[in-house]
């Protein structure tokens, strides 16, 4: 497998994002609307980066949500194929997030050093086929037909639709987040993106926002 660049640090972005996050005094009656009943004020980065554009963030919200809490994938092997995406696409946000979800779902120090391109794992066959999908995802666009061989043997059919999606999806975030410039957060309000809902075990949740 094709060894991934490590993501760009923090010093690595602009020093002013191109498309600021909305603060609370910027947002329209709409905007309010959709980020503050879910987040507050203290609305993380992305989500009042994207608001810029309500009607796109309408559309794509249930969509992030539904790969993020309701995956078909164990939420082991949905933050392995995130955390392997966003760090061949250099998006620290992406890193500095979804790391922090790595070790409760049972990502070992080792495995997350290895996704982020330090060093070799002896990975499982089905971890390996799930990592060389993620690899050709993002360096070709299609899943080669030896590596789709291998996963049809081991996943279902809707494992099978969601993981292009999945990784598609977070590619699609890398250039966003990395074209608009978004800034990471302050520690007070990463912890409140920490707090969503993400679940450690099966099953289905929705956003919890009581945190």
């Amino acid at each position: 497998m094709p060894e991934p660049q490590p993501a760009k640090s923090r010093g690595a972005f602009p020093v002013e994002p191109r498309l600021t996050p909305l603060e609370p005094a910027q947002r329209t009656e709409e905007q309010r609307e959709l980020l503050v009943g879910i987040w507050g004020d203290d609305v993380p980065n992305l989500f009042s980066t994207v608001a810029r554009h309500p009607a796109l963030y309408r559309a794509w919200m249930p969509f992030c949500m539904q790969l993020l809490t309701q995956s078909v994938f164990s939420p082991r092997e949905r933050e392995l194929l995130i955390i392997r995406t966003a760090s061949l696409c250099g998006s620290a946000y992406e890193l500095e997030h979804h790391r922090r979800f790595g070790p409760e779902v049972g990502l070992s120090d080792r495995d997350l050093a290895v996704l982020t391109g330090a060093g070799s794992q002896d990975w499982s066959p089905r971890d390996r086929l799930l990592v060389a999908a993620a690899d050709e995802l993002h360096a070709n666009h299609e899943i080669s037909e030896a590596t789709w061989r291998g996963l049809s043997a081991l996943l279902t059919t809707e494992q099978l639709v969601e993981l292009p999606m999945l990784v598609g999806h977070y590619i699609l975030l890398a250039g966003t987040l990395r074209s608009l410039g978004v800034p990471l957060e302050s520690d007070q309000i990463t912890r409140k993106l920490d707090s969503i809902g993400v679940p450690v075990e099966g099953g289905h949740i929705q956003p919890n926002t009581n945190k």
